[in-house]
């Protein structure tokens, strides 16, 4: 394949996708032992202008950029965040209120193990709108999380103090005027020379289909 000697792949500020390839070695773009370079170019929406290698101002090749991303895009780069394994903690029917929260919790003391976003990707096996067309509340507000990557960005900005925490404890089991078990806890840690104190209530209903019937989701937190 092409050389993987890919210097950095980032966004502009008009949002549009560039490539910057700094010069390499090309013998597939016809230079054997010559330096080559790709110039850049921007992709606006789906389609792109071809990226043209050169060489000493001769053009050498003709490019597609969807073709040189497949081919250059490092390995570490994650072109889709739904793209990992399942998650390794998932509800069970036989898990009580406490045993579900709890669950979710320890998995967001350490979220980025063994696998970056891993903690968040827990509390979406726990959510009880994750891969439905159906708005969901979790977050307080209506918003669809059919996909993973729409609940990804909704949890960091809105549950921050949840993530890497230094302690929980519980304050109480209930049930509310919706009739959702409610399960409420405290965490404690610490953002720099800063400690925090937050209390957040779980509340939970039972999955009545699919594959995790009879197990207890999360519907909703709320921020006290």
């Amino acid at each position: 394949g092409w050389p993987q000697d890919l210097r950095s792949v980032k966004q502009d500020s008009q949002s549009c996708l560039s490539w910057q390839l700094e010069p390499f070695l090309s013998e597939k773009a016809g230079c054997p032992g010559g330096q080559g370079s790709f110039r850049r170019t921007r992709m606006r929406g789906v389609r792109a202008r071809a990226l043209v290698a050169q060489q000493r101002g001769g053009m050498l090749a003709l490019i597609g950029p969807r073709r040189l991303a497949r081919r250059c895009l490092p390995p570490s780069f994650d072109r889709n965040p739904q793209n990992v394994p399942d998650s390794e903690v998932r509800p069970s029917p036989a898990m009580a209120p406490e045993e579900v929260v709890a669950a979710q919790l320890e998995a967001l003391r350490t979220p980025h193990e063994p696998r970056t976003n891993h903690g968040i990707q827990v509390m979406y096996e726990f959510c009880e709108g994750s891969g439905s067309m159906e708005r969901s509340r979790y977050f307080g507000y209506s918003k669809d999380l059919y996909h993973f990557d729409h609940f990804l960005g909704g949890f960091q900005n809105e549950f921050k103090d949840l993530m890497e925490y230094d302690s929980y404890s519980f304050d109480g089991v209930g049930m509310n005027q919706e009739g959702e078990k409610t399960v409420r806890v405290t965490v404690r840690g610490s953002r720099g020379s800063q400690e925090y104190e937050k209390s957040f209530t779980f509340c939970l209903v039972t999955r009545e289909f699919g594959t995790k019937k009879g197990c207890l989701m999360t519907s909703r937190i709320v921020k006290h």
